[in-house]
């Protein structure tokens, strides 16, 4: 039976365990040896946490009951080292648990490992040079995204069913496409905020079946005692979406944006082919999206982004007892901290301001549509090396950016819902995820969208390639 986990998702294997046809230590220890026998090669899970697991399934403890998870490791798991990817954090051991974490303990899931993410989660590739370079398990020449790279290469190549992630600005979204899992952002305040970076991150999961992101949402969703917004709770468990198809949606499809950006033609191949198939499934698609000056708009988001990461780096390596410098932090980061100083408080309010105002624009534009469509990257899963922080400075990264990662941070200003689904394979064997942004709080209409397209074209069966 243990041979079999490969080909079920993390919700067939509990169902196992519920059965009691398969014991909760033979699942731990069959993840545990993946994790031995791939991460060398992929370098996505960079501490493990062995020590006193539970042995036995037990029904009562949370929903999962004891089910193995990883947790990337940007978030504070008690008695663990919370590196933050960076030197500037080496040696500090969390005093205690995220509020993130302490939900999926609560619902019964047991951390075994962390996984691993660029220095402080700043770049679409997990490349960090105190934590070294995650590969894509589908070629690893390759880039697996970021920044939750780690967890995503994790659950691609079978180390783990599924794991935790975040995303500040595709951060679940670009390492889904690329490495070929689902990936849903939640709505803004759908999760707790516990990375304040401007209220733009959110936290959830990425997962190999449409239906375990769901059941993963459900348990994390509220958010805590002090966060700045809340999404109401959804009246119906998400799964329930994910099991019957939407009704015919009016779908705007983001064809090509002429000479306003570069989009690779595999990447157009793969997202053209989404929309095709969004077709025969009977939703009605057009070329259409929302009339805003996207370039200024990334401009104003770059703003955001560096002054509130360049304090948060600082609040972090504080809790080290350390200083935030080019000593400590790769060049991408103190060159960012310089960056950060040059802006005036007046530039950052009028940056913030105008993405308010260009968020509404976007708002609107969801009043005669359903779903966005659009490709996650402009390029394809890139080799190796180009998001390389002790090489580059922050104002070079934000230029290989500019022609990669244009799209996805979209949805995090305007704080609505957005994921990407694995429905295509290109060269070099490497996958391509197609972008969907939805309303703000309709998550629902995401997960429906999301279950048809996994039925229509099923994707499980190529992570046996990987296996």
């Amino acid at each position: 039976m243990l041979n079999e986990l490969r080909k079920l998702d993390g919700l067939a294997q509990l169902a196992l365990l519920q059965k009691k046809e398969v014991k909760l230590s033979e699942l731990t220890n069959y993840y545990q040896q993946k994790i031995t026998e791939r991460n060398h090669r992929l370098n996505a899970v960079v501490h493990t946490i062995y020590e006193d697991l539970p042995k036995e399934f037990k029904p009562g403890a949370g929903r999962f009951g004891g089910f193995p998870f990883l947790i990337k490791d940007l978030n504070a798991v008690k008695g663990t080292p919370l590196t933050y990817g960076s030197k500037v954090m080496e040696g500090y051991t969390a005093s205690w648990d995220d509020e993130v974490v302490k939900r999926y303990k609560r619902a019964g899931l047991t951390i075994i490992g962390k996984t691993n993410t660029p220095e402080f989660g700043f770049t679409p590739a997990t490349e960090s040079g105190f934590l070294g370079f995650a590969k894509n398990p589908w070629n690893a020449d390759f880039s697996p995204g970021g920044s939750s790279g780690g967890a995503a290469a994790a659950v691609a190549s079978g180390m783990i069913p599924f794991a935790h992630a975040s995303d500040g600005g595709g951060s679940i979204r670009i390492p889904a496409s690329c490495c070929g899992v689902f990936g849903m952002k939640p709505t803004r305040g759908r999760t707790p905020l516990s990375m304040r970076i401007n209220s733009v991150a959110v936290h959830h999961s990425l997962t190999r079946s449409v239906r375990d992101s769901a059941a993963l949402l459900n348990v994390l969703e509220g958010p805590q005692v002090g966060d700045s917004f809340s999404t109401p709770n959804q009246d119906a468990p998400f799964e329930r979406f994910v099991e019957t198809d939407p009704k015919p949606l009016r779908i705007a499809y983001m064809a090509d944006f002429g000479d306003v950006m570069n989009i690779e033609p595999e990447v157009q191949k793969a997202v053209e082919s989404t929309a095709k198939l969004c077709e025969e499934l009977g939703h009605e698609v057009e070329i259409a999206y929302p009339e805003f000056d996207i370039h200024r708009f990334m401009e104003a988001y770059v703003t955001v982004w560096v002054v509130g990461g360049a304090v948060a780096v600082k609040n972090a390596a504080r809790l080290n007892g350390r200083k935030a410098d080019s000593h400590s932090l790769e060049k991408l980061l103190h060159t960012l901290i310089d960056k950060s100083s040059q802006y005036t408080v007046f530039e950052y309010e009028e940056a913030r301001q105008f993405l308010f105002d260009e968020s509404v624009k976007v708002h609107h534009f969801f009043r005669k549509y359903d779903v966005l469509l659009h490709p996650v990257n402009l390029k394809p899963p890139l080799p190796l090396g180009k998001y390389d922080g002790n090489e580059k400075t922050v104002d070079e990264i934000l230029q290989v950016s500019a022609n990669y990662a244009h799209l996805t941070p979209i949805a995090n200003v305007t704080g609505q819902p957005a994921m990407s689904v694995p429905l295509y394979w290109g060269d070099h064997h490497l996958p391509i995820g197609s972008h969907f942004m939805g309303r703000f709080g309709d998550e629902a209409t995401l997960f429906q969208l999301a279950g048809q397209l996994e039925r229509a074209r099923p994707w499980f069966h190529r992570y046996q390639e990987i296996d």
